[in-house]
């Protein structure tokens, strides 16, 4: 028995202003500051004579202020370009989206471990009594109660279980799915916008080189930074969301495993029953 995997478009659960301050504070602030050498100030000494008052002393020329530039997160936001308003609002919903799915995935109880080798012991010792205790004693799981409703409306049938079942799994697949497509989305379209960006940059920098009388490196610099800043930006939203997608798709694909041999041992069973009583 094969279950559908219904997707369905997710519902973010979590507030705009904490997902935004959670991405500022873990990003964090990035500085770096050049000093220059201070330049070294010689001191002359004129030759005196006991009749001579000493000539002063020149003043050392004042040191240059030191130099500072400080790269921040706003920027290099600013830097980027019109690029990075679209990656920080896919950051923002793929971020929320990852907090929900992983906050119900730790506190919902779908299977624990060991589940299907437990139901399997239980038919051994008492076939379809055995599965009614065993089903009694691991109530609140997720599987338990698919596998109880199915049962519920089989009349002993192993073809109307098996219905029932797939009914059942359906539903609660839909409730494990939410947010993935998104998660989807955002991995697949944050590069494509990060890329749109570094294109936009390198027209800049060849913008600026064709009305520039003469080229030089800082005639190009800043539509070739905006274009690496799209890039990077693109990638740090697209890793992420792709990472924790396979991470929930494979718990849903662990789900959906454990239900399909639970579900097969019960049917067997019933397959059972049906043969002895034609017999």
């Amino acid at each position: 028995m094969k279950f559908s995997c219904n997707q369905t478009k997710a519902k973010l659960t979590l507030s705009f202003v904490i997902a935004l301050i959670t991405i500022f504070t873990l990003a964090g602030k990035l500085e770096a500051q050049t000093a220059p050498a201070a330049p070294a100030t010689e001191t002359t000494q004129s030759t005196e004579t006991p009749t001579e008052t000493p000539a002063p002393v020149a003043e050392a020329p004042a040191e240059a202020p030191q130099q500072e530039s400080e790269i921040g997160l706003v920027k290099l936001f600013v830097t980027g370009g019109w690029s990075m308003w679209p990656l920080l609002l896919s950051s923002i919903i793929g971020f929320g989206v990852i907090l929900e799915r992983i906050y119900f995935f730790f506190t919902a109880k779908l299977v624990r471990k060991g589940y299907n080798q437990d139901l399997q012991d239980a038919i051994d010792a008492s076939g379809m009594n055995g599965v009614d205790e065993f089903l009694k004693a691991n109530e609140g799981q997720r599987i338990t109660d698919i596998l109880k409703n199915g049962m519920e409306v089989s009349q002993n049938d192993p073809e109307i279980f098996a219905s029932g079942i797939e009914r059942e799994a359906g539903e609660v697949m839909t409730l494990l799915e939410k947010g993935l497509t998104v998660l989807s989305a955002v991995s697949t379209i944050a590069p494509l916008v990060g890329f749109l960006g570094t294109v936009s940059g390198m027209i800049n920098a060849f913008d600026a080189i064709a009305n520039a009388d003469q080229v030089n490196a800082k005639v190009v610099a800043g539509g070739i930074k905006e274009a690496l800043i799209t890039t990077a930006a693109g990638l740090i939203v697209a890793i992420p969301a792709m990472t924790f997608y396979q991470y929930l798709q494979g718990r849903v694909g662990f789900f959906t495993s454990e239900v399909e041999e639970a579900a097969n041992k019960i049917y067997k069973e019933y397959l059972k029953l049906k043969a002895g009583k034609r017999a």
